[in-house]
């Protein structure tokens, strides 16, 4: 070979040689590389592959006045099987058994699930999805099937817990139990989530795909522990009651929406509170808490306010007569008349609040205060209506109170205000004050829940009302305006509805919204306001109805409503004892009498009760919570127990109930 023939091939040769040497030079400086720097790719393979991740706390059940359950959290199952973790052996000695009881479980063929199964088995699945949403009896009896009793490691049984929130009695408000979620915070649910909501707690978890996550096993586990109970102040029956009369004046006026705030005159205790919202369907759904959240111009039932104000400060008397100019007052230019104007040209303060007239307070008023509006202004500030009342649930509304010299403050703003225009109050607020009347002066905060509870042990009690004020005025003072109220039924716009053996006291109030828009159609606000009985008062109340189409008068709209509520309530009082259920013929409710059984509820030893009648919706939580295993056919109330009443009760003790079909 010549010599120009061999330079090609042995540059052709060095090349592949220094090719060679360079491969092999990378190769060994990235295996020192990897050795020296294992832990950062460890740590990026784990972090891809392995998570600890959350397991959300069960939140803590809110109960009514009477222990029944408004809402409470119940835990369905997802079940998924990893086929990897079955032996071989495992699955042939047992598949045909598990399709069997898995047949008689979930009512599908065995053979369904034998080819199912095999099919999965030869494709390595790591997570199939076997069953979705179970609740407990059934998750018991699936984990004790043969291979699946075997556990998540040998059986491959992946269990995953979903934790939903349920209220499992109608017409109990939405927005006054609220939640807690992505939406923010809301209702009692809001308010006291830092007890309902529990500890998280953790656990590692293993990817088997891009979205898939498969729990592990490990020493660091950590439990989720269960939220505290909390015992609200909402009676059933009573809010039941509110609901139907507010429901049916709804339709009837058609209305927008509207709002009802039963209180505890002594206690502050809200038995009931309902806000409904029409819908597109034209249908009314508890939507948004018109009673917190709501400040509109109060219109009528804010005389009272001004009226109180005159008599503490000894610038009128109960018999002092007022020229009411015919029903028609102007103030610079501006029309003030009577809506309710009846002929009279002179009217005593008694008549100016029974007739609800404009002119009669607007003159009390303003010919008193025109020289120092301030000191009128003192004592809506010091019965603090220019403040939140500071309740617990969120979303309370400001209300507004303007003052001189500040900006929304004007010539005419002292005569408009003195009946409920220019001014803001939210009907819980409203209803606050009332209150304070009828509970001679004292004026105590709205009060939601009594306790709570975690296992059984009170954690916090809210036994002792919150003094607000302890009297907005003097006992003479008071006893006027009480015996104005009480005329408003008897002699005035609301005596329509008096009826000697349910008397009653209160204010009819109307107002005007959007006025001041000029081309739009004029709409309303309806409302009465008061408590009963007239003598010694058990519960205040007060009824909002908001743009009526059929009428608009607080007398026509608002007081049927709280009409229907008292004469529905006053057997009760007068009884001394509040019905539960409508259907059980004033027997005390059954559910009631297991959760006071302390041998049943708290001791080492239970006791099992007699739960027959029980709703099983109710019951089977209750039981379950307690660490017994219920298996229940069927749907309704109890109608047989495997336990008899009075036998001793182990835990994790199987117990069969048998339901309404």
């Amino acid at each position: 070979m010549k010599q120009e023939e061999r330079y090609p091939l042995l540059y052709k040769s060095y090349l592949v040689g220094f090719l060679f040497i360079f491969i092999a030079t990378l190769i060994i400086f990235n295996l020192f590389y990897i050795q020296n720097y294992s832990e950062k790719y460890k740590k990026n393979v784990v972090e891809k592959t392995i998570r600890t991740n959350l397991i959300k706390a069960k939140r803590g059940n809110i109960y009514a006045s009477d222990n029944s359950i408004l809402a409470m959290s119940i835990i369905k199952y997802n079940i998924h099987v990893d086929f990897i973790s079955i032996s071989e052996k495992l699955y042939q000695e047992n598949i045909d058994s598990l399709c069997h009881y898995l047949d008689i479980l979930f009512n599908k063929p065995r053979f369904f699930f034998y080819k199912k199964f095999k099919y999965e088995k030869q494709k390595g699945n790591r997570y199939f999805l076997l069953a979705k949403n179970l609740d407990y009896p059934h998750f018991k009896i699936l984990r004790n099937l043969p291979i699946f009793n075997k556990g998540q490691i040998k059986g491959g049984f992946i269990v995953e817990k979903k934790i939903c929130r349920v209220h499992p009695i109608e017409n109990i408000g939405k927005r006054t139990l609220g939640y807690d979620d992505h939406r923010g915070k809301v209702g009692l649910e809001g308010a006291f989530s830092k007890y309902l909501k529990g500890k998280d707690g953790k656990r590692l978890e293993q990817r088997i795909s891009s979205k898939i996550w498969k729990p592990l096993k490990f020493e660091n586990e950590v439990d989720p522990e269960d939220g505290k109970d909390v015992f609200s102040t909402i009676d059933i029956y009573l809010q039941d009651i509110a609901y139907h009369a507010l429901i049916q004046e709804l339709y009837q006026s058609k209305a927008h929406h509207g709002c009802v705030v039963l209180m505890d005159v002594k206690s502050g205790e809200i038995p009931a509170m309902i806000n409904l919202e029409r819908t597109k369907k034209n249908t009314y759904e508890d939507l948004r808490n018109f009673a917190v959240w709501e400040g509109n111009e109060p219109g009528s039932t804010f005389k009272t306010m001004s009226i109180l104000a005159a008599l503490e400060d000894k610038k009128i008397d109960i018999d002092m007569i007022v020229n009411t100019k015919g029903g028609v007052l102007y103030f610079k230019g501006k029309k003030i008349r009577d809506c309710h104007y009846n002929g009279y040209v002179e009217m005593n303060i008694k008549q100016i609040l029974e007739l609800s007239s404009n002119v009669g307070v607007a003159k009390i008023i303003y010919d008193n205060y025109k020289e120092n509006p301030k000191k009128f202004i003192e004592y809506l500030s010091k019965w603090k209506l220019d403040h939140k009342i500071g309740i617990d649930i969120p979303g309370e509304s400001m209300p507004l109170i303007p003052k001189p010299g500040k900006k929304n403050w004007s010539s005419m703003t002292l005569p408009w205000m003195t009946f409920g225009y220019n001014i803001k109050m939210t009907p819980l607020q409203i209803l606050t004050f009332y209150n304070a009347i009828a509970n001679k002066g004292k004026m105590i905060k709205p009060l939601f829940i009594r306790k709570i509870k975690h296992h059984g042990k009170n954690i916090k009690k809210y036994t002792k009302p919150i003094i607000m004020n302890s009297s907005i005025a003097g006992a003479s003072s008071l006893k006027k305006i009480q015996s104005m109220l009480e005329g408003v039924v008897k002699n005035g716009t609301a005596k329509k509805y008096y009826h000697p053996e349910y008397p009653y006291a209160g204010k009819t109030g109307t107002t005007q919204l959007d006025y001041w828009i000029k081309k739009k159609n004029i709409s309303y606000n309806s409302s009465f306001v008061g408590y009963f009985p007239a003598k010694n008062p058990k519960y205040s109340c007060i009824v909002v109805i908001s743009k009526p189409k059929i009428g608009y008068y607080g007398i026509e709209v608002a007081a049927p409503v709280f009409d229907k509520i008292a004469k529905s309530i006053y057997p009760i009082i007068e009884t001394k004892k509040i019905v539960i259920n409508k259907k059980k013929d004033n027997k005390e409710n059954l559910l009631k009498k297991i959760i006071k059984s302390q041998n049943f509820l708290w001791k080492k030893k239970w006791i099992m009760p007699n739960v027959i009648s029980v709703p099983g919706k109710e019951i089977i939580p209750l039981l379950e919570n307690r660490g017994f295993d219920i298996r229940y056919k069927g749907i309704g109330k109890v109608i047989d127990q495997s336990v008899k009443p009075g036998n001793k009760l182990k835990k994790n003790q199987i117990i069969f109930l048998k339901l309404e079909e």
